[in-house]
């Protein structure tokens, strides 16, 4: 009795795993990547992706359960149901590895797809579902928009910046002269100060020679 009920629970978790689940809308965004789940059909920057079925499949359970761990029993129940247990981590692996290098994701630095050790696999990026195709090309646009404007920001700024430069130059080189002026008076009083003082200095010591001279010849006059 209890080997009937494990084969019973067993086949109704086969049976769970193996049916598709309704899906929210028909696109499916992730990254540079869009899924028409009506034409099972991957597209990357608007270019369509060739893709195998089983790396479709491998992909489409990951994006069922976005953000949740799904074991590696549960991708080969949805993907290799017929398949025996031996080829379980061949075929699991190979699909992995395959789904990671079309989207240009790592194992190691895992944008996308992340390895739960001993449990299974992870889709780590946000997934937005709508039922109308928004071309990525609008979002660009907007983007490539908003950096214009920038630029047209900075461009102005910057034209401000020289303008206002040139305005002020006029400024600029008169503070220039003036100081310049200011330091030749300053220098030119500072050398006329020092050449009277010498003249004076020089008018005083033949005066004092004068009149050493005058008194040594009257005591010469003296003496005699």
């Amino acid at each position: 009795m209890r080997t009937y009920v494990n084969i019973e629970a067993q086949t109704q978790r086969e049976s769970d795993a193996q049916a598709m689940p309704s899906r929210p809308a028909r696109y499916a965004r992730f990254g540079k990547f869009v899924i028409d789940m009506r034409r099972e059909e991957l597209y990357e920057d608007g270019q369509r992706v060739r893709i195998q079925a089983k790396v479709y499949q491998t992909l489409m359970v990951l994006l069922d359960r976005a953000g949740e761990i799904v074991t590696r029993e549960e991708v080969r129940l949805r993907i290799w149901p017929e398949s025996s247990l031996a080829n379980l981590d061949a075929n699991v692996n190979t699909a992995m590895n395959k789904l990671r290098q079309l989207l240009g994701d790592s194992s190691d630095h895992p944008t996308f797809i992340e390895t739960i050790p001993r449990r299974g696999y992870c889709f780590i990026e946000a997934v937005e579902f709508s039922e109308v195709l928004i071309p990525r090309s609008s979002s660009l646009t907007e983007n490539q928009a908003t950096s214009g404007a920038n630029l047209q920001a900075v461009h102005a700024a910057k034209q401000r910046s020289i303008l206002r430069y040139i305005a002020l130059t006029p400024f600029r080189l008169v503070s220039l002269v003036l100081a310049g002026m200011l330091v030749g008076a300053l220098l030119f009083f500072v050398w006329s100060f020092v050449s009277n003082k010498n003249h004076r200095n020089a008018k005083s010591g033949t005066k004092n020679h004068i009149a050493l001279s005058a008194d040594s010849a009257l005591a010469s006059f003296v003496s005699a």
